[in-house]
């Protein structure tokens, strides 16, 4: 009697310790390298293979808008038939099948450098990153600079 409850409690143990460390591995950053085919929009690219991708913790104005076609424009000029690092945290795709990725080039976080220079509002996926805070940071930079995203909205304000 009392080895099988010994055993049920090591039994639960190792369930437990499994479940915790294959938790942590899906939690963990993956990064894969890829070359820009395509700029969609400021936010969404397509990348050899064809996955389409969309950029995290930013969003660019849609067709039509302020900015839409600069900072298409941007986005091609920083990114556009190069190869990119993608880094995957969290959900790996939206609700449009479009690969959720934060996109590295040169070292540089392309989807902080659009919230950075105005072309894009924040709009966050997860708060739980190591780069949220300066996504915010990037933000209130660029409202205060009155950047494009943020020239209508302040001058009206």
């Amino acid at each position: 009697m009392k080895n099988r409850k010994l055993a049920s409690l090591v039994a639960l143990v190792i369930v437990i310790i499994i479940y915790l460390v294959n938790s942590s591995f899906q939690n963990m950053p993956t990064r894969e390298n890829k070359i820009v085919t395509r700029i969609v929009d400021g936010d969404t690219i397509v990348v050899e293979g064809g996955d389409r991708v969309r950029l995290l913790d930013m969003d660019t104005p849609e067709k039509g808008q302020q900015c839409y076609t600069e900072a298409t424009n941007r986005l091609a000029e920083l990114i556009s038939n190069k190869e990119v690092t993608l880094e995957k945290r969290g959900e790996d795709k939206d609700v449009y099948g479009r690969l959720l990725r934060y996109v590295i080039y040169n070292d540089t976080l392309i989807n902080l450098q659009m919230v950075r220079e105005g072309w894009a509002h924040l709009y966050v996926y997860n708060k739980d990153t190591p780069y949220y805070k300066y996504f915010v940071e990037a933000e209130q930079a660029a409202k205060a600079e009155n950047l494009c995203v943020w020239n209508n909205i302040v001058a009206n304000a």
